[in-house]
């Protein structure tokens, strides 16, 4: 029973984080090995920008990240963006 609590509230403090601050404590640290094509857009603004380590191309994440047609500012939003709004958010455009 102590460790279905902690879980749970391990899981609250988490969605009161950000990617940002996720990132500072090193748990989105590790290389990204997927190819461009397959990332998600926050793993593309990650390795372009804020320094994550990749085994892919500079040339080839930019590629990508012209053609999903993202930007600097979108990326700033989306790293600063606390998990839990995202989840809100998700939940808000599923029951549309």
């Amino acid at each position: 029973m102590f460790r279905i609590g902690l879980l749970a509230l391990g899981a609250i403090l988490l969605s009161g984080c950000s990617n940002q601050q996720a990132s500072q404590l090193g748990m989105r640290g590790s290389p990204v090995t997927a190819y461009p094509q397959n990332m998600t857009n926050m793993q593309l603004c990650e390795t372009l920008y804020y320094k994550r380590p990749t085994t892919q191309t500079k040339v080839a994440i930019g590629a990508e990240f012209n053609k999903r047609r993202l930007n600097k500012r979108w990326c700033d939003n989306e790293y600063k963006k606390w998990y839990i709004e995202s989840a809100v958010e998700a939940l808000a455009s599923s029951t549309e």
